[in-house]
């Protein structure tokens, strides 16, 4: 073969050649969407939290742990940082459904917690007006924020089948911001502590009976 068609020959030989390497890669790009897709179309059940909860968050070995229906609360609790006088608020509401009980975190936007008390009552606000929530009993969460209640939404979750059948923040009234929570049946047994850095009230209710 003449040199100059031999030249010709493989001009067009590697240009086919390149061609096709490119468009198998593109082929596998759809592939790899397709399984990105996948995973992000997967959804949490409802009432739970999405994401990892603190590490000092520790769940009980199981639903036997120590708990009643009586008053509980806590003093105030400074954490590892300032916080800003009259700008305490809940910033959020975490409930996880486990063996023989609900776990709730109300979540505060401090390092620190204010004075808090949690009891049974009626279904009311913190000025004591009507609340429609879900529920047979009702356990009330005050927090003695201080907070300014200019700019507040409402939170609210709606539970899984355990005991507590949903939470919801009420407002505010006189420095206190509340949070209510339903139960399902009657008053089951709970037990609340408080968590700094972030600040967090815990709230474990058993199942009932």
């Amino acid at each position: 073969m003449h040199p100059r068609r031999r030249m010709a020959g493989l001009l067009v030989v590697l240009p086919l050649v390149l061609s096709a390497g490119c468009t198998g890669r593109n082929d596998e790009e759809p592939s790899a969407t397709s399984t990105s897709s996948s995973s992000a179309a997967t959804t949490e059940s409802p009432g739970t939290s999405a994401g990892a909860s603190p590490t000092d968050e520790q769940l009980p070995e199981d639903a036997a742990f120590p708990a009643d229906t009586s008053d509980d609360g806590g003093a105030a609790q400074t954490g590892s940082g300032p916080d800003p006088a009259g700008q305490m608020r809940v910033a959020g509401l975490r409930l996880a459904t486990h063996d023989g009980y609900d776990r709730l975190v109300i979540d505060l936007n401090t390092d620190g917690v204010p004075a808090w008390t949690t009891r049974y009552t009626e279904a009311s606000g913190p000025g004591g007006g009507p609340v429609e929530i879900d529920g047979d009993a009702f356990l009330r969460v005050q927090l003695q924020t201080g907070a300014d209640t200019g700019g507040q939404g409402q939170s609210q979750v709606t539970a899984s089948p355990g005991p507590i059948a949903a939470v919801q923040t009420t407002g505010f009234f006189e420095g206190y911001e509340e949070v209510l929570i339903g139960i399902r049946g009657e008053e089951a047994p709970f037990r609340a502590f408080a968590l700094t850095d972030p600040g967090r009230i815990v709230i474990d209710v058993r199942t009932a009976g």
